[in-house]
């Protein structure tokens, strides 16, 4: 009987072994009595959706297989992603391959140090080494609390956001929190995260086409790492980005996360109910709220302009004989920590507008002057088409010298007489009224954010040109001047 119940236990033991091998999130369920003994494990679908993506990272780059892009996931904090991505993930690296090396970072020394050494702890458990311990060990000659090696050169180095790591590659680079909610507010502490990550961390990778960069984070203020990364025109094309708000909103990205959300449109029941969402609201205010758990770190819906206001065309209008219109936002330098120039491109059709492109570019003099007309030509641009340009900054120069150069029909707009908060109130009732919709593009988010976010966005290009377009033709149409003199 005991040789029957031996052998039993042999089988279960060599099934839940094979089961965490080839399971990330197996791995994840079954190891963790070790890092949290005192907690009862409770799952949800985002566990295995995370487990799953970085799975099939680490398989991607066992076989060499070149990396599509780089990945930034925004969840609520206490969801249990530092114990799923800092922690475990690099453990269960090392089953399937030891070699792998990884750098990771949170905004102090003692948070990374603290994951890896969690980490650690699981390596040299009894569950693990039972299991995986001839597999490789921890060298005693590199066995540091910010930085330890295995016996294949497997290495796993803890920094902080600011550190210094020169010398130092990895085949995984993640940050995990780069910067403090309690210090959300300071643009210095946000701006030294970004400038790290751009000058320093993004650049250890010991293979670029196959490592990859991993940003897990709450969102903290509209211009965090991960709004920096995904809120620029150049950046956000190089990220998978993954949203996961605590109550279903238009934010969730993917989209197809949206059916995962029960039927109170809720998150995370058991972590997240409504009852603990109302307190977390009242504790951290409407903003902290807004970033903390929405991932939207501005008061939704609570702005100038609303984004439900915009309704999103599968196709253009029917606009045969309807004149293609443009307006240019344009920016005083090429600096991008300055404000970009804005060109948006439209159509008004029975006192409607739709807004057919909307983009934000970086570009010095002599580049926006050949970027213009390039840009309005694939745009709709015909004999009839007017370009209106604001006459700050360079606008002048801008039509003199396109007049001159191009023969576009370009000129200047009449120049504002009231500030940009009153003339988006003076166009409010227009959008409200849903007057305004967007042509289907990938420029859509940015417009709407930038437009959500008025007027504490980072930049308002594109909101300038929108406030443009639409006092453009009610003044046209009916001789009302909304906020000119």
């Amino acid at each position: 009987m005991s040789t029957t119940k031996n052998n039993d236990d042999i089988i279960k033991f060599a099934i839940e072994q094979k089961l965490c091998e080839m399971s990330f999130y197996e791995f994840f369920k079954r190891s963790w009595h070790i890092v949290e003994p005192a907690v009862p494990l409770s799952t949800n679908w985002h566990h295995k959706y995370l487990c799953n993506l970085l799975q099939e990272e680490a398989e991607r780059i066992i076989e060499g297989k070149p990396k599509k892009k780089d990945i930034i996931v925004n969840v609520p904090f206490r969801s249990t992603k530092s114990l799923i991505v800092t922690v475990l993930f690099p453990v269960w690296c090392w089953v399937r391959d030891p070699k792998l090396r990884f750098i990771t970072a949170s905004y102090s020394a003692d948070l990374s140090i603290e994951h890896a050494t969690k980490s650690r702890d699981v390596i040299q458990s009894d569950w693990y080494k039972e299991r995986w311990g001839d597999i490789f060990h921890i060298k005693k000659d590199q066995n540091l609390k910010a930085r330890y090696e295995n016996n294949y050169m497997g290495m796993r180095r803890a920094t902080s956001v600011g550190g210094t790591i020169t010398g130092q590659g990895a085949d995984f680079l993640i940050i995990d929190d780069p910067v403090s909610p309690k210090n959300a507010a300071s643009e210095v502490e946000r701006e030294n995260a970004n400038e790290w990550y751009r000058t320093t961390f993004y650049s250890r990778l010991n293979n670029p086409l196959t490592g990859v960069r991993i940003i897990i984070m709450q969102r903290i203020h509209e211009n965090d790492l991960s709004g920096y990364l995904v809120g620029g025109i150049n950046t956000r094309l190089k990220y998978k980005h993954i949203c996961i708000p605590a109550e279903l909103s238009d934010d969730v990205k993917p989209a197809s996360l949206r059916e995962y959300y029960d039927e109170d449109d809720l998150f995370w029941t058991d972590r997240f109910s409504r009852d603990i969402l109302q307190d977390y609201k009242e504790a951290l205010g409407t903003y902290g709220y807004a970033g903390q758990l929405m991932q939207t770190p501005t008061p939704l819906n609570s702005g100038l302009i609303k984004g439900n206001w915009f309704k999103i065309d599968e196709h253009a209008k029917n606009i045969s004989g309807v004149t293609v219109n443009f307006i240019i936002d344009p920016a005083y330098t090429e600096n991008q920590k300055n404000d970009p120039s804005a060109l948006l491109a439209y159509v008004y059709v029975d006192n409607k507008w739709q807004i057919i492109n909307c983009v934000n570019v970086h570009k010095d003099f002599p580049d926006l002057i050949r970027f213009i007309p390039q840009w309005v030509q694939l745009n709709g641009y015909t004999n009839r088409s007017r370009i209106y340009v604001e006459p700050k900054a360079s606008g002048k120069s801008i039509v003199q010298t396109l007049k001159r150069e191009t023969g576009l029909n370009v000129r200047e707009d009449k120049p504002p007489t009231k500030d940009k908060v009153a003339r988006v109130q003076d166009i409010s009732a227009s959008l409200e009224s849903e007057r305004v919709s967007l042509l289907k593009g990938d420029w859509n988010e940015e417009f709407i954010q930038q437009c959500v976010k008025f007027p504490s966005a980072r930049h308002d290009d594109m909101v300038d040109c929108l406030v443009m377009a639409v006092n453009r033709e009610i003044w046209s149409n009916t001789g009302k001047i909304v906020y000119f003199s």
